[in-house]
């Protein structure tokens, strides 16, 4: 599934006005292990502005806005605010759900885990042990 969202500021520089936005592919954010911090620096990148000025500096005190999401983002979207932590947390529990369950489809012939929840239960904790080693 595809998520995105587009993020955005606006702030007033030398007196004109600057809404410098683009729209982020979450699930490569994710993958990168970029954090919700970088997001002004990754702005002011993709918006032709120097990170070595005024105007960056500027930016900086801005609080981002966040819209138009896609896919599961959606549901992470508030408003203007976007809950990145819980974005993420949903995004690594839909990945466990998607490998458990191509294990319990090949070697179990069960193409449905929520008719087998003491299965899935045991799956998901057979998963997250082999994790820890």
């Amino acid at each position: 599934m595809n998520n995105s969202i587009v993020v955005s500021a606006e702030f007033y520089f030398k007196g004109e006005k600057y809404t410098p936005s683009m729209v982020i592919d979450l699930d490569e954010h994710i993958r990168s292990e970029n954090s919700d911090e970088a997001l002004h620096l990754l702005l002011a990148k993709n918006n032709s502005i120097d990170i070595y000025s005024y105007e960056y500096e500027v930016l900086l005190d801005q609080p981002l806005r966040f819209s138009d999401a896609e896919g599961m983002a959606r549901h992470f979207l508030n408003e203007t605010d976007f809950d990145f932590a819980a974005f993420a947390q949903a995004c690594q529990q839909e990945s466990i759900l998607e490998t458990i369950t191509d294990i319990a489809r090949t070697h179990l012939a069960v193409t449905d885990l929520s008719t087998r929840p003491e299965l899935k239960a045991a799956l998901i904790e057979a998963f997250e042990q082999g994790r820890k080693l």
